[in-house]
């Protein structure tokens, strides 16, 4: 990957109950959004975790702009990382947003009050409802306020559109942009939501059981997952063809999974099969045979 590294694991392994998770060697790209995709129980939150320094692996290193983390550098360690959990902390229900603001102003050397103030307004946090009152989708909008405040060097976002209605969220979308546009900062956001994903990812990172499947950047990756419909021809006769992820029987017609398009354009214009359609292959039937086709290597490397 050409572009320099924000985040990196080296090594990294993790037991957490049943899951064992790594060894895990990865560069995330400074200055993109990278998008965490798997299924439950595939690793993202401890994944997460690990960033945040909230759990440590058991081997290897996480590092930040080259540091490693160690518990000496915790507070400066979490002081560059913004971050909005799937859940909210119960420890801060009793306390209103603007106490909340105040004290994470003494908690972060970068915060800004003036971008707080703004992005209050733009969202409409009432500043002295204690946040155990608020809506989940008004609670959803202070805690990303909160975040992007003190202006951090790498902003998580765990499933961030959960409670959000569709305006809130597209002003999430224009936000988290907009943070992104000098090119400094990093965005990673672990979610099930395909659109947010399609929106907002630069690269896509595939998990599955604790183990990466697949980095890759976006528009590569539906580039080269896409189905086709032909017709003339049954599917197991296509078994096999270059490129082809799976050949599939349907309603009179076959429909072609490739994992290399240019490979299997190239066999079908050699083999003289006109295609009837074609398009990008939704993200979630990627995933699948994403895990299906490591499931197959695993069978055949045993």
């Amino acid at each position: 990957m050409k572009e320099s590294s924000s985040i990196s694991f080296h090594q990294v392994v993790k037991q957490r109950g049943e899951l064992f998770v790594g060894p895990i060697n990865l560069e995330l790209p400074s200055g993109y959004v990278t998008a965490i995709v798997g299924l439950n129980g595939s690793g993202k939150s401890t994944l997460m975790n690990m960033l945040l320094g909230l759990i440590h692996p058991d081997h290897g290193e996480v590092r930040l702009d080259g540091k490693r983390y160690e518990p000496s550098n915790d507070k400066t360690w979490k002081q560059e990382l913004g971050y909005v959990s799937e859940l909210p902390n119960p420890d801060d229900d009793t306390m209103t947003a603007e106490k909340l603001a105040q004290f994470a102003s003494y908690w972060y050397p970068k915060w800004n009050w003036q971008l707080y103030r703004k992005l209050a307004a733009k969202y409409e946090v009432p500043p002295s409802t204690k946040l155990k009152k608020m809506s989940k989708g008004m609670r959803r909008k202070f805690e990303i306020v909160l975040a992007l405040s003190h202006q951090p060097k790498v902003l998580l976002l765990d499933e961030p559109s959960s409670g959000l209605d569709p305006l809130a969220w597209r002003s999430m979308i224009e936000d988290v942009q907009n943070i992104l546009s000098d090119g400094e900062h990093t965005v990673i956001i672990a979610t099930h939501i395909i659109e947010e994903v399609k929106r907002l990812a630069d690269y896509i990172l595939f998990l599955h059981q604790g183990q990466v499947l697949c980095m890759v950047e976006k528009d590569r990756l539906f580039d080269s997952w896409k189905e086709y419909w032909i017709q003339g021809v049954a599917a197991e006769d296509l078994q096999g063809a270059p490129g082809l992820a799976d050949a599939i029987q349907e309603r009179g017609m076959v429909r072609l999974i490739s994992h290399d398009a240019g490979k299997l354009e190239s066999f079908l214009q050699d083999e003289g099969l006109e295609v009837v359609n074609t398009q990008a292959l939704a993200l979630d039937e990627v995933m699948i045979y994403m895990i299906r086709m490591s499931e197959e290597r695993s069978v055949r490397t045993r």
